[in-house]
């Protein structure tokens, strides 16, 4: 477990330390339409384990990112990653595969935007 945490902790300082915080609050900050479908839309190809979901998550809300495109990224993440779509893809029929893509990135963007309008 150590090395995916280190991984985690390696992504989160990252992201805390070279991504500008001008440029993720005007990419996918609260007040930002299109954050939770595109944070979900980037959640699918990158691969989120527990292990790097806390530092991962406080390095980009400390950077500004609202918390429903947090929540997306997140789901999208650990729910159809690239690694296990391609998985699948071997044991199941593609339009399976493609429905729970999709149903994951719509529970993403529902997940997402109720977190936006929880007020936390």
């Amino acid at each position: 477990m150590l090395p995916y945490l280190l991984v985690g902790t390696a992504i989160g300082a990252v992201v805390y330390g070279f991504i500008p915080t001008e440029w993720v609050a005007s990419v996918a900050g609260p007040d930002q339409p299109l954050a939770i479908p595109m944070a979900a839309a980037f959640g699918v190809p990158i691969y989120v384990t527990a292990e790097t979901f806390f530092p991962l998550t406080s390095a980009l809300l400390e950077k500004g990112m609202g918390l429903g495109a947090v929540v997306a990224l997140i789901v999208t993440g650990m729910g159809v990653s690239l690694p296990e779509v391609s998985m699948l893809a071997g044991l199941f029929r593609v339009r399976l595969v493609a429905v729970l893509v999709a149903s994951v990135f719509v529970v993403a963007i529902g997940s997402g935007m109720i977190f936006a309008h929880m007020g936390v």
